[in-house]
């Protein structure tokens, strides 16, 4: 078998490799760069005789006798090989840079097929899941014992799609609470009333969520509904420009420039679409109930 580095594919699709880490028995760290790039790139080059599953394998690019997985390309492929990685290392016990479990939850958060999905949380603040709703993997729509509607937010989404603000107004189990969420890698919770806030965030990723799962006008009219507040301050920010992260960082150098306005990201009222905006078994949910 060649070294990957030796192979002509690798040698130009890498260009020149300037690190490389055995991370463990036939997977690799690899960082490269070709002669017209002032950065490197980085990728897990893993083996054809390693300690990885062929079907890990098959989510990367094929070379002879290698896969290459890039780190840098949009794709999240690679979490994939990171989670194997560190299964080794657990298996092994070998030191992890995170519990192992961190790594499982955001690998899974976007291969569902490999980890499965993420579970139904069966304990809420308002009362115990009696049926639930599929927006998203990691993403419920929920009903309780209590006769509540609940929207329930998985960790791994929560805590890199939500804004801060936003992630506040979640609740939490008590379980939760008592041994810090930033360790449970646990759900939060939205009720009806505000769950319109989360989604809005939440939709920015999802836009096959439109006339299927929620109705956006209605949305932008509840926000307005339940918490004006935040709408006329997302709304102040956005016309500022500081909704916008280049315009916010040239601001903060000093550097005038104009401000950038998505108006998909103004919340505007639609004096005729109501506020019911959620869609998905809408025939079903709570509110469509006669009393």
């Amino acid at each position: 078998m060649y070294d990957f580095i030796e192979m002509p594919e690798c040698i130009n699709e890498l260009g020149s490799t300037v690190e490389k880490e055995q991370l463990c028995p036939g997977i690799y760290f690899l960082s490269a760069r070709n002669e017209d790039e002032r950065l490197a790139r980085e990728y897990y080059a893993v083996m054809e005789k390693s300690a990885i599953p062929q079907k890990a394998k098959s989510y990367g690019r094929k070379f002879p006798d290698l896969w290459l997985f890039s780190l840098d390309d949009g794709s999240e492929e690679y979490k994939i090989i990171k989670f194997e990685v560190a299964y080794y290392r657990a298996r092994n016990h070998l030191p992890l840079e995170e519990p192992l479990r961190t790594t499982a939850f955001f690998a899974a958060q976007s291969f569902p097929d490999y980890f499965g999905a993420f579970p139904v949380p069966l304990q809420t603040p308002r009362g115990y899941t009696i049926r639930h709703w599929i927006l998203d993997n990691g993403i419920y729509w929920l009903e309780t014992d209590q006769c509540e509607e609940v929207l329930a937010v998985c960790y791994p989404v929560w805590s890199t799609e939500l804004s801060d603000l936003t992630a506040s107004l979640g609740e939490q189990t008590e379980y939760d609470k008592a041994h810090n969420i930033e360790d449970t890698l646990g759900y939060i919770f939205f009720p009806l009333k505000i769950s319109c806030i989360p989604l809005r965030e939440l939709l920015r990723k999802r836009s096959e969520w439109e006339g299927t799962v929620l109705d956006r006008p209605a949305l932008m009219n509840a926000i307005w509904d339940a918490v004006p507040e935040y709408a006329a301050w997302m709304n102040s920010q956005e016309q500022s420009g500081k909704n916008n992260l280049l315009s916010a960082l040239l601001a903060e150098a000093g550097v005038e420039v104009e401000p950038h306005i998505s108006m998909d990201e103004m919340i505007t009222i639609f004096p005729d679409a109501g506020s019911d905006f959620l869609l998905l078994h809408k025939d079903l949910r709570i509110q469509n109930r006669t009393k």
